[in-house]
């Protein structure tokens, strides 16, 4: 479901009709990122009417796409040139540099093919991976071409018997430069670990490339070096060799720092990183898988008697009788189905407990996240005050040295410069310890760059307090220890007892047999009053604890509301007002001091007024982002 939303202006309409939302639904699953945003962009188009001067951009991921894709269109030409230009520079000669340079487009197929057979979209990864592939392919190239220079300062006859040998000759050492080169790229091909989204196009292009060109480079580049070489003896540059080889290292090198660029994880990327490598949601969801195995053990039978019998005692005939048997015991048939019912409800209850533990998880990431922006950006402000206090201070000491001020003022300038300094470090040192948090909750196996947008709200969604899993878990753990009850009170019910078997008497040759069914019943069952007793008790007692515990979400929920109300109203009062004013306060600072309409001392003052209404929206900001975070993912 997409959201567009817009002003229309309320100086011009009543205020109850200052904002439209249009809420349209549109399948994404299995979908590129550019075709899903072209719908969007075709149904806003088609339903939406925009007063004049109003504009639609769309950002997050899309926006990264596009600068992405600016970006690839400079870099891939770019790439291509820089090939050719490195090509020429080892041979001297534009045939043979558009010979081993055809071995880019036959490159080009495969990976083209392999996408499609792997049913991958084109992406700025696989991009990459091309401009990666570029600079491989060509290694093949160079070695059979510079082989066949090599073969004809030798006496050949003909340019047939020339290539049917170079090609005999270098077979081996294209076959294991593209093999060693495709095979190093198989792992991020079939990773499924965080990040491979990136690689898996990225490897598949190389991948694929690697075998069409090294196919068609066994074949391709001989037809066309056939077609434009004779064979004549001569004397070869002395320094092809040299060239090509150093031509062929550099263009390794320019292809593999393309490999490990990736874009910088934002929240959304960070919480499925997180929901994939975090310990500790791990030992949970083992834990649901754990419960849910349990659930075959309702139906547990015991073990079976085998059992084999020489009687001495009753010997017919001086013969002993052997009897051999089985045995098997099964409780009351209702038993097993009680049991079932308690594992299905301690299995969904451990459920429940693994989305609890996930929810936590993302609260704690997306509340760490919120803390480490604003720590950035109040590392910003205070940057920017560092750089004008530094200033400040070198020109009063200027000044006093001139005598054109005096002593205090220059002293309050060194103050302020290093109070504002550590300040700034504090803040640098916050966002560090901040990121660091982040690194631990996320535990990627590489680390990470975080993205770093400007700190901004973040969207309130109030949850339902009857579908939160907590309660849901209460409520299966409830129904758990009620069907414990019930299935202790199933124990007082008979219990069976099957046993076959066959012996030998030493009278006849057949073998007798006879059967045994019994029946078990609880005579004494004082211990099995007591289990009834006390499942009765736990049951009772579980229940007190969901309705205190389902009181307490209550009262937080309505708490965090009215701080949410209350906060909404002072954020409001900065984004409308404060950081306008604080705008114009240093700038009208500014300009006074410049102009001597103030002096030094109100200048600083005004410059923290300025400054501190900022960095107060910030704080306030991260208050309310908290606040937005504890009702989304909503928990005690």
């Amino acid at each position: 479901v997409a959201e567009v939303s817009y002003d229309k202006g309320a100086a011009k309409i009543s205020r109850d009709d200052t904002r439209r939302r249009i809420v349209v639904g549109i399948n994404v699953r299995d979908r590129d990122l550019q075709s899903v945003v072209n719908e969007i962009q075709n149904l806003v188009e088609s339903r939406v009417q925009f007063p004049p001067g109003y504009t639609i951009t769309y950002g997050g991921q899309f926006e990264n796409l596009q600068s992405a894709k600016s970006r690839l269109f400079v870099a891939v030409p770019i790439s291509l040139m820089l090939i050719f230009i490195l090509l020429y520079i080892a041979f001297k000669s534009v045939r043979d540099t558009l010979i081993i340079f055809s071995a880019i487009p036959l490159a080009a197929v495969g990976g083209v093919l392999l996408l499609l057979i792997r049913d991958m979209p084109f992406s700025i990864s696989a991009g990459v991976g091309f401009i990666a592939l570029f600079g491989i392919a060509v290694l093949n190239g160079i070695v059979l071409i510079e082989h066949f220079k090599e073969l004809k300062l030798t006496a050949f006859d003909t340019m047939e018997a020339l290539i049917t040998q170079g090609a005999q000759d270098r077979m081996r050492a294209v076959l294991l430069t593209a093999s060693a080169a495709a095979l190093g790229f198989l792992p991020m091909a079939v990773s499924t670990s965080a990040g491979a989204e990136v690689q898996r196009p990225l490897a598949t292009v190389v991948i694929g490339g690697l075998i069409t060109s090294t196919l068609l480079t066994l074949v391709v580049l001989p037809v066309l070096y056939a077609l434009f070489s004779k064979v004549k003896k001569g004397n070869s540059s002395p320094g092809a060799s040299t060239r090509a080889i150093g031509a062929a290292l550099l263009l390794f090198m320019l292809s593999v720092p393309l490999q490990g660029q990736e874009n910088p994880a934002d929240l959304e990327e960070l919480l499925e990183i997180a929901r994939i490598n975090n310990p500790a949601l791990q030992a949970a969801e083992k834990q649901m898988e754990a419960a849910d195995a349990r659930r075959g053990t309702a139906f547990d039978f015991g073990k079976t008697e085998f059992f084999y019998n020489r009687d001495e005692a009753n010997r017919i005939e001086d013969v002993s009788l052997n009897v051999l048997g089985i045995r098997q015991d099964f409780e009351f048939p209702t038993v097993y189905g009680a049991r079932r019912q308690v594992q299905n409800y301690l299995a969904a209850g451990e459920k429940n407990a693994y989305q609890i533990r996930k929810k936590q998880l993302f609260l704690e990431v997306s509340n760490t996240y919120n803390q480490y922006l604003v720590a950035l950006e109040t590392a910003h402000i205070y940057s920017r005050l560092d750089s004008l206090y530094q200033a400040f201070e070198k020109a009063a000491n200027r000044r006093f040295e001139l005598g054109a001020t005096n002593y205090l003022e220059k002293i309050t300038a060194t103050s302020k410069s290093r109070e504002i300094r550590i300040q700034l470090e504090e803040a640098r040192t916050r966002a560090g310890i901040l990121e660091n948090q982040i690194q631990n909750l996320v535990r990627s196996e590489q680390p990470l760059q975080l993205a770093t947008p400007a700190p901004e709200r973040m969207m309130l969604e109030f949850p339902i307090v009857d579908s939160l899993p907590e309660l849901t878990r209460y409520e299966n753990q409830q129904l758990a220890l009620d069907k414990q009850f019930r299935l202790e009170q199933q124990q007082l019910l008979p219990g069976f007892s099957l046993q076959y078997l066959q012996g030998d008497n030493g009278m006849t040759e057949d073998w007798f047999r006879g059967y045994t069914i019994g029946l078990k019943i609880p005579l004494l069952f004082p211990g099995q009053s007591s289990r009834i007793r006390s499942a009765r008790l736990e049951a009772e007692a579980f229940g007190d604890q969901q309705q205190e515990y389902e009181l307490r979400l209550e009262t937080k929920l309505d708490r965090l509301k009215d701080e949410h109300l209350q906060q909404e109203k002072a954020l409001r009062y900065y984004e409308e007002e404060g950081l306008q004013l604080s705008k114009a306060i240093l700038r009208t600072a500014e300009s006074s001091y410049r102009n001597g309409e103030i002096d030094f001392f109100q200048y600083i003052l005004s410059l923290e007024n300025g400054y501190e209404i900022s960095l107060e929206y910030l704080r306030q900001l991260e208050r309310y982002n908290d606040i937005v975070l504890q009702i989304n993912y909503l928990t005690y």
